[in-house]
């Protein structure tokens, strides 16, 4: 097993070398958890795992590069909240949670700090652009369902973000680490448009064709 790790290493080395290049492109996939956040205290937020995948293409010029990707996303939020209030008969019981796929288009511009011939170290930042493909949307309280009158027109569309993160490419290999926060909420409806998907975490992992 040992001896097969090693050939399929050796054997990478000079494609890892040429995928190295001043233009890079390969498909891409990734893993995030979500929360579905809101102003208000009394909620609690509930990490949800999502998925990704798609690709990207990138363009270098010395240490600098800029990298337009396109990707299928799935995100997920919850949050539950019970307010107490005098009367105990009046209480309520809030569950909201959401789940959105989409289309992000991101256009990341990023810095290389270490450039060797198998490998970079690489810091980005940039924009991103989700356009919505499917929603499932739930609200309800004390059990009634408040959420049977939403329509696709009441989700903004597109929904913008912005990432930051780090990333190693590796011979053939890209890796990357980054955090996503909304810059506008995906309802337009002014009774619940205190709530976001933000803080998202994400990790992927690529393959450099070329």
């Amino acid at each position: 097993m040992k001896k097969v790790a090693w050939v399929l290493i050796l054997y990478m080395i000079p494609f890892g070398i040429f995928a190295q290049g001043p233009i890079s492109f390969g498909p891409k996939v990734g893993w995030n958890s979500t929360k579905l956040t809101t102003d208000y205290t009394q909620y609690v937020n509930d990490l949800k795992s999502g998925f990704q995948g798609g690709f990207f293409l990138g363009i270098y010029v010395k240490r600098f590069y800029i990298q337009p990707e396109a990707y299928f996303s799935l995100k997920r939020g919850a949050l539950h909240s019970s307010i107490d209030l005098l009367n105990p008969a009046s209480n309520l019981n809030f569950q909201q949670s959401v789940s959105l796929s989409s289309v992000n288009v991101p256009i990341v511009l990023g810095y290389k700090l270490l450039d060797l011939k198998v490998a970079r170290l690489r810091v980005w930042c940039g924009p991103v652009a989700s356009f919505l493909l499917n929603k499932e949307f739930s609200l309800s309280v004390n059990g009634l369902n408040q959420s049977n009158t939403l329509t696709r027109a009441d989700f903004k569309d597109p929904v913008w973000s912005a990432q930051i993160g780090a990333g190693l490419d590796l011979l053939m290999l890209t890796f990357d680490v980054g955090y996503e926060f909304g810059l506008n909420n995906f309802l337009s409806i002014r009774s619940i448009n205190d709530f976001g998907l933000r803080n998202t975490i994400y990790c992927s992992i690529g393959w450099r064709l070329f």
